[in-house]
């Protein structure tokens, strides 16, 4: 639970500004608004972690591990973090993706749906890549432009060589939260 300051506060009149004709009212929302600020990321955010494995078709699939819908409150977007651990099934190149949805997050090895947007990525995997060695790799975006009045879901998702399986390793994971 987060400390909480408005509580502490032990009287308005400390707040008077008598030089500058500010009222205490007006030191109080400034306070509340910084408070509702600091505890946005606690309060408004949303994490997924799991193990995947996806056979590799060249295109762009999801892994199946995705967030639970969330809305942005206070600005029009969203705090992506994410590290993942991986491996190939043998040397080959492997992208992976943070992709957001409107909708159900696709099954594992599906293909993202026709509205989803790929919002971070990167190439963790070349051909250097020895078969089954784990890998690491972070990603953090700012999700802007958003409808503070729909939910958004967050999903991992991979592309890699052909015939090849990626493991998503269970410590990956991600988490989604108000700015």
């Amino acid at each position: 639970m987060s400390v909480q300051l408005l509580p502490n506060v032990p009287t308005q009149i400390m707040f008077d500004d008598a030089k500058n004709n500010v009222p205490s009212f007006t030191w109080l929302q400034w306070i509340q608004s910084v408070v509702d600020l600091i505890n946005r990321v606690v309060s408004n955010r949303v994490t997924a972690s799991g193990a995947a494995a996806v056979t590799c078709n060249g295109a762009v699939q999801s892994t199946g591990v995705g967030t639970i819908g969330i809305n942005p409150q206070r600005y029009a977007e969203l705090w992506i973090n994410a590290r993942v651990t991986f491996n190939l099934s043998a040397p080959g190149t492997l992208y992976v993706y943070v992709v957001r949805t409107l909708g159900a997050i696709p099954a594992n090895g599906a293909a993202p749906g026709g509205s989803d947007v790929i919002v971070a990525a990167d190439a963790f995997a070349g051909p250097a890549t020895v078969g089954g060695q784990n890998m690491s790799g972070a990603l953090s975006w700012i999700d802007s432009g958003l409808d503070q009045t729909k939910k958004y879901l967050y999903y991992f998702a991979v592309k890699g060589t052909n015939a090849l399986t990626a493991n998503l390793a269970a410590s990956s994971q991600m988490q989604v939260s108000e700015l």
